[in-house]
């Protein structure tokens, strides 16, 4: 095990002593932005950049826009009036960018944390996740000052706002065998934790539907012999609907919905698909040999990119597919891509 991790450390510093000095040209144009998390300990995370009419990708795009390395594991993207959000995890902090020349506005350290996530709530603060202390971050992100974090029962990672309110999914610890996954709402006009609900197991991603219900994947306990969900929730918290996974196979993450709210999908080895109003569940792509690690659906047209992070060491290779599952293209990233943001709204 020593020397194999000796081995992938010296291809890595080979890689990134080979390839640092090259800076791509940045584009222009709409399209999709693939954050690549790179290697902990490393500083080899960066952004992809993904023309879907020409078909032509740009990596390292934030080392050729500002002439520095982005950090170490970049974990989440999102962009608002053409500024790009992009939360560093092991940096503990958030650069903001012009989109689409991708020049840094600011950075915003946030010490101590491991942030996860993050969402514009206004036109001046926005909400980070936390994974490793029970708070959610607030940052007024036209000043770049920390204002007093949310306290909440436990890790956050994804966030959904819903008119006044976020919901913020919580997340299991998993050396605590009585822990569970937990649904939070919060106040986004006070900024205050309101109520929260705890799962029976842990959550594996939050999303909104057509009629402004909330959407949460629970994974199964194997322990208390509970099976993995999809499950609604209205904005007072109460379930309206439930699909239970009829085999013991399914962990849903990546959950992801389309552009009118009438589909969800989700990774559990496989891209599925789950049409909200019949109730039914369709495998609409096969992993293959892949190893299916990030998902996102465009907001435009319904596209589907998932990522194979192959052995999470070289660089990995992102799948387009139309809504129904047809391969579209393929274009190989930087190293881990995890999460993409899109700018063709």
């Amino acid at each position: 095990m020593k020397k194999r991790i000796t081995a992938i450390s010296l291809a890595l510093l080979l890689t990134w002593g080979c390839n640092k000095d090259i800076l791509p040209e940045v584009p222009l144009s709409k399209g999709v932005y693939v954050v690549n998390e790179g290697n902990y300990g490393f500083g080899n995370t960066d952004i992809s950049f993904y023309d879907p009419t020409t078909q032509q990708v740009t990596n390292g795009l934030f080392a050729a826009a500002n002439g520095y390395s982005l950090g170490d594991i970049a974990q989440d993207m999102c962009i608002r009036d053409s500024i790009g959000f992009i939360v560093v995890n092991h940096s503990a902090k958030v650069e903001m960018v012009h989109i689409p020349s991708f020049q840094k506005i600011r950075t915003i350290a946030i010490p101590g944390s491991n942030p996860r996530y993050i969402l514009p709530v206004n036109d001046s603060i926005a909400y980070v996740s936390e994974l490793y202390a029970n708070r959610i971050y607030v940052i007024n992100y036209q000043t770049g000052t920390l204002l007093a974090p949310i306290t909440v029962p436990q890790y956050t990672e994804h966030l959904l706002r819903i008119n006044d309110r976020v919901f913020a999914e919580g997340k299991r610890i998993y050396t605590n065998t009585s822990s569970r996954g937990a649904l939070m709402r919060i106040d986004a006009v006070n900024h205050s934790l309101i109520d929260t609900i705890k799962l029976n197991g842990d959550a594996g991603g939050l999303v909104a539907d057509a009629n402004h219900r909330i959407w949460i994947a629970l994974n199964s306990d194997t322990v208390s012999g509970i099976r993995s969900a999809l499950l609604c929730y209205d904005a007072q918290l109460h379930e309206v609907q439930r699909y239970t996974f009829q085999s013991s196979d399914f962990h849903p993450t990546n959950l992801c919905a389309d552009a009118a709210g009438e589909n969800l999908y989700f990774l559990s080895g496989n891209v599925y698909c789950y049409n909200i109003a019949a109730g039914s569940l369709t495998e609409l792509v096969s992993s293959s040999q892949n190893n299916f690690y990030g998902l996102a659906i465009d907001p435009v047209t319904d596209a589907i990119y998932v990522s194979d992070a192959l052995d999470y060491v070289q660089p990995s290779r992102v799948y387009q597919y139309s809504h129904s599952g047809a391969l579209l293209h393929s274009f190989t990233t930087g190293i881990a891509a995890g999460n993409f943001a899109f700018s063709d709204e």
